[in-house]
Order: structure tokens, then sequence, then C-alpha cells
């Protein structure tokens, strides 16, 4: 008996101290000031990590177009990265493209 009303009680006092998430707002991220726009609706897979290996947290996207691959070298810093412009991630001179659609 001793079983049922602990369970009973924590999930009551979780029941009365659980609280609705709160989101901030969505923001775009921006290249150069702009924000970036991939097209189709803004379908796309952001990653980031440290691509081209200098510390600082750059953005891969790959879009809905042709499952090509965005490159955005961060040129600010982690804590305030800043995207410049892009370029189409490329494997022997051929771009590299993922499944879409």
């Amino acid at each position: 008996m001793m079983t049922k009303i602990s369970v009973l009680s924590i999930s009551i006092a979780f029941s009365l101290f659980a609280q609705t998430p709160v989101f901030d707002p969505p923001v775009y991220v921006q290249a150069n000031g702009v924000n970036i726009n991939v097209g189709y609706g803004g379908n796309a897979s952001p990653f980031v990590v440290d691509w081209d290996g200098d510390g600082k947290q750059d953005l891969l996207l790959g879009q809905f177009d042709m499952g090509r691959v965005r490159f955005y070298t961060n040129i600010g810093t982690n804590y305030n990265p800043t995207f410049g412009d892009f370029v189409y991630l490329q494997a022997s001179g051929a771009y590299i493209s993922v499944s879409y659609g």
C-alpha cells in the first residue's frame, strides 16, 4: 500500500509544479546582413559545426532545391556568429548533394 501512495504523491507533485514551456519567437539566420533564403518555402536542414577547423562554428545548410549543401563560414565568433557568403560544397569538382523532396 505504501508504494501506491508514494507513486501517487510523486505524480500529484509533478503535476502541480510542472510548467508549460515558453519559447522565444523564431529569428532568421542572416548572411552578410540579409536573411538566408533557400527558396521552396524555406525547407532547409541547418547544421552547425567547425567545418574549416578555425575553432568557430560554421553553418552547413542542406537545401531542398537539388539537394545541394551550402557552407557559410563564420567570420564572427562562437558567441556572436556572423556568416558571410555561401559556397556549395564540392568533392572532386562535383557538387555534393543529398536526398531531397
